[in-house]
């Protein structure tokens, strides 16, 4: 029995232009949210812009501290040399930015071996934080439009210096050690 490829190679090339869409969504919005470790350790980033997105009562900026209770469903950890897509199916980012009633989120960096090692109260009641930044819708879709897969990271690149960030650009190495 002959197999006729050409079917498959067109629903393969259906599929391809539909992932290739995903992206930036059917009318051209940032869907996607990516953060990638550049690191030789492993990290866990917290953001109230990680879904589910609390309508409620959320953290958003200038308020900058960490709230009480672990947030495990806006915790994710990232492996070295990883990344992670937060999502690809909510609202889009200006969307969620704007359910949260600020045009600038606060993303936390911490060390996933400090986390466990020392427990949330600890690191919340210390702020160890290894980087926070305070990104503006307008700043987020510029970078997500300009460098796709490699924003937003840590140690942040050249291309974020801009941004708002404690401890400041140029405190971490290319693979976030901190440089004495």
């Amino acid at each position: 029995m002959k197999h006729n490829k050409k079917p498959s190679c067109i629903l393969a090339f259906l599929l391809c232009l539909l992932l290739e869409g995903c992206g930036k969504g059917w009318f051209g919005e940032v869907t996607d949210m990516t953060f990638k470790n550049n690191t030789d350790y492993a990290i866990t980033v917290y953001s109230e812009l990680i879904p589910p997105i609390n309508y409620t009562t959320p953290i958003v900026y200038p308020d900058t501290s960490l709230p009480v209770r672990y947030p495990t469903l806006k915790m994710r950890s990232i492996l070295p040399g990883s990344f992670i897509i937060y999502s690809a199916t909510e609202a889009d980012i200006p969307s969620r930015f704007g359910h949260l009633h600020s045009d600038t989120i606060s993303f936390f960096v911490f060390s996933t071996d400090s986390l466990d090692l020392l427990g949330w109260n600890s690191v919340r009641n210390s702020y160890n934080v290894l980087q926070r930044y305070d990104i503006s819708v307008n700043e987020y879709v510029s970078l997500y439009n300009n460098l796709k897969w490699d924003f937003a990271c840590f140690p942040p690149s050249q291309e974020m210096r801009n941004i708002k960030m404690w401890p400041p650009y140029g405190t971490y190495d290319s693979i976030g050690h901190i440089i004495k």
